[in-house]
Parts: structure tokens; sequence; C-alpha cells
């Protein structure tokens, strides 16, 4: 007979989260949450610092290099800053998070300086799509024309929001995925009931 979980595991605790649960719903919101204060998703905000800070510095370094469409760069430096912010207080909304692990409060809201950021960045989002998008296939790489933008910075720009799309388009899939696989570990877990993990 299998050993129950630790509830220091991640599997623990998306096992005691399932008992304590009021529905698939509340399960679902609750797995989630366990897993954005895992320590793999802390590297993985770390990691993803090094978008907004090279975004910052191509912005810079182009900021007067593309006439046809001088937001460019400005988006760039903006969202680059934005994102910055709005990565760190998530890091240490985190570490925070791990730090009081027991004693927090699951249904504590985000700060309202979170909220206002994520509102700001994703209006800043659609209008660098705009600016992009609009400038796609339609400026010059000649640097006495009017019409110039600077390739590297257009394209850094353009392949930044493009990508963005591609990731949600993935993260949309793997959502669908961990759906379906915690409905089967649900339904899993159901069947040998709760004494199987020390409830």
């Amino acid at each position: 007979m299998e050993e129950p979980p630790s509830y220091d595991s991640l599997f623990g605790k998306i096992a005691a989260a399932k008992v304590t649960s009021d529905g698939n719903v509340d399960f679902a919101r609750k797995s989630i949450g366990i897993l954005c204060g895992s320590v793999i998703a802390t590297i993985l905000l770390v990691l993803s610092l090094a978008v907004p800070i090279a975004a910052i510095v191509i912005g810079g370094l182009y900021l007067h290099d593309c006439p046809k469409q001088k937001y460019i760069p400005i988006y760039l430096i903006v969202f680059g800053s934005f994102s910055i912010v709005k990565a760190l207080s998530s890091l240490v909304d985190n570490c925070r998070a791990r730090k009081n692990e027991g004693q927090q409060d699951e249904n504590k809201p985000k700060s309202a300086c979170d909220g206002i950021i994520g509102c700001f960045l994703f209006a800043w989002f659609i209008a660098g799509n705009v600016w992009v998008y609009k400038t796609y296939k339609n400026f010059s790489t000649d640097e006495s024309s009017e019409e110039y933008c600077q390739p590297t910075l257009f394209y850094f720009s353009f392949w930044l929001i493009t990508g963005t799309y591609i990731i949600m388009g993935l993260f949309f899939l793997i959502c669908c995925g961990c759906c379906i696989s915690m409905l089967c570990c649900s339904a899993k877990m159901s069947a040998y009931g709760p004494a199987k993990y020390g409830v």
C-alpha cells in the first residue's frame, strides 16, 4: 500500500486543498494559488526579468531612431520599467507568502497598486499593438528617410508583442491540460477516499 503524500510536498498541498475545497472550482483556484506560490514560479519570475531589461536597453539605445513611429521606443522603455516593478512586487509577495506559509490567508487580496499596474500594462500593450502592427511592412531601413525605423528596434518590438500572443496561446493550452489532470487527480483521490491522505 502506498504511503500518503507528505504535506510539505507540492502534491501533498494539492491533496490537502482537494479535501478542504467546496467544489471543483474552489479546488482549481486553490491549486493554481499553490502552484503560483511555489519556488519554481519564483525562479521563472526572476528569469522573466531579462525581457523587460532588454526592452529598456533597446528602447533607450534607439530612442530617436524611428521617425516613422516615434512611440515604439517609448513603448519599450515604459513596458520594461512597469514590467520590472510588477515582477518585483510579485516576487516580494511570493517570498512573503512562503515565509508566512502557516499564517497566510489564502483569500487575501492583492494590493491595489498591483492591480493598477496590471491594468496599465494591459492598456499599454494594446497601444503597442497599434503602433507596432501599423508600422509593420510600412517602414524604411534608409536612415535618411522620414519613414525610417531602426530594424533591431522594430523587430524586437514586433516579436515581443507577437511572442506574448504565442505564450498566451500556450498558457491556455497548458491550463486546459492542467484542468483535465486535476479532474483526473480528483477522481483518483475520490476513489481512495480522504482516509488515504490522513484526513
